[in-house]
């Protein structure tokens, strides 16, 4: 008997799309099965019932662009993803992104609109522009260099698309990468109110209902909760305790399984600059677990079938569902974030070489994931992008 797979009606299409497709990429193979598939799947809610789908990799096509690609790993293939049309934005404007739980973050360099988009549904939310005050350089001096060191990094307590409006925004901006918090319903960004001394921001995450800072004097904060009434503090002092070196190079935070780790990347830097050449690459990392009860570090060689990914978006971790899906275990998939060394001055590629797979097992860097055009770039270098799940 011959099926006419056309003829399947659209309610037992949409639930076999719901209910059945393991990841995103087979939901959209899906809806090229046919037109009327493609139609009937239109506006079902994919949302696979185990936390096994992979990030995608967005590379960076030209600045002006109205689309992005992506990479999968786990199928090896280019999706092009067309940007939501961000009102009040001139269509030649350049834009910063970066990414955090599946959104990303939109900053204009001409308008300096500063907007969030899930890449897959299209929803935007507009934040409030950052005033003045926050700047330690005058918004006349917003050039195209200002614009490339101004925003490093935004984190989500939560994803909009999940908790309505009950989520905060921290950005890490300017030079000093200083941070600044946003919720809902409120018309400008907030500095916190600390009384201790915050050095260069490297990395901030959002763990057991706060959100915690890594800063480059190894000191670890935290900023508090009204639901639990606690107050910022500084929870550890990692170069105190001998966890890390005096000075370091790039240090991250993730949760995995419930709890928070430090992950310090150590990259070696040519000491003479050549042409065409590489003048830094990653050669290793370390990771520490951290008690945010009494402060301290040990480190950790193995953190079971998680992966870790981190770069120019938002640190997190997943569960490594198979290496024929393309995630390894025990793995950290970095991206290139050197924002200083791939500026002009220094390397004409811009960023984006250094980029790898390195197994905390191992010790070692074991392959690279990507090799494919759209990888170098001045202002956004590729970065990860959460799928949902």
């Amino acid at each position: 008997m011959t099926i006419n797979w056309s003829e399947i009606p659209d309610e037992l299409a949409r639930k076999i799309a719901a209910e059945h497709m393991g990841n995103l990429e087979d939901f959209d193979t899906f809806g090229e099965v046919c037109s009327r598939w493609r139609s009937a799947i239109k506006g079902v809610n994919f949302r696979p019932s185990k936390n096994t789908q992979l990030p995608w990799l967005m590379l960076t096509d030209p600045p002006n662009s109205s689309y992005r690609r992506f990479y999968s790993l786990s199928r090896h293939i280019f999706t092009k993803i067309y940007l939501p049309h961000l009102d009040d934005e001139d269509k030649d404007d350049h834009r910063i992104y970066l990414s955090s739980k599946g959104w990303l973050l939109s900053l204009s360099r001409k308008n300096r609109n500063i907007t969030i988009f899930h890449p897959f549904s299209g929803k935007v939310i507009k934040l409030p522009s950052f005033p003045p005050e926050l700047m330690e350089f005058s918004f006349d001096q917003w050039d195209d260099i200002s614009y490339q060191y101004l925003f490093s990094k935004f984190i989500l307590s939560a994803s909009p698309s999940d908790c309505d409006d009950d989520y905060t925004v921290a950005i890490l901006f300017e030079r000093t990468q200083l941070l600044a918090f946003w919720r809902p319903g409120e018309h400008t960004w907030a500095k916190p109110a600390v009384d201790f001394h915050i050095h260069l921001v490297f990395d901030v995450c959002f763990f057991q209902g706060e959100f915690y800072a890594i800063d480059s004097v190894g000191q670890v904060m935290a900023f508090g909760s009204e639901k639990t009434n606690q107050k910022p503090r500084i929870v550890a002092d990692l170069i105190s305790q001998g966890v890390l070196p005096e000075i370091p190079i790039n240090l991250y935070l993730v949760e995995v399984e419930n709890k928070l780790l430090v992950i310090h990347r150590h990259v070696f830097v040519v000491d003479e600059i050549k042409k065409d050449e590489d003048v830094y690459w990653t050669i290793s990392f370390e990771v520490f677990q951290l008690n945010v009860d009494n402060g301290k570090a040990k480190q950790v060689q193995d953190i079971g079938d998680r992966a870790i990914f981190l770069g120019y978006n938002s640190t997190f971790s997943l569960k490594a569902s198979s290496d024929k899906d393309g995630c390894k275990s025990n793995c950290i998939y970095f991206t290139d974030d050197n924002g200083y060394l791939f500026r002009p001055s220094h390397d004409r590629n811009g960023g984006g070489s250094d980029m790898g797979i390195y197994s905390i097992t191992q010790q070692k860097i074991i392959e690279r994931y990507y090799e494919g055009p759209s990888q170098f770039c001045f202002v956004s270098p590729p970065l990860w992008v959460e799928r949902p799940y």
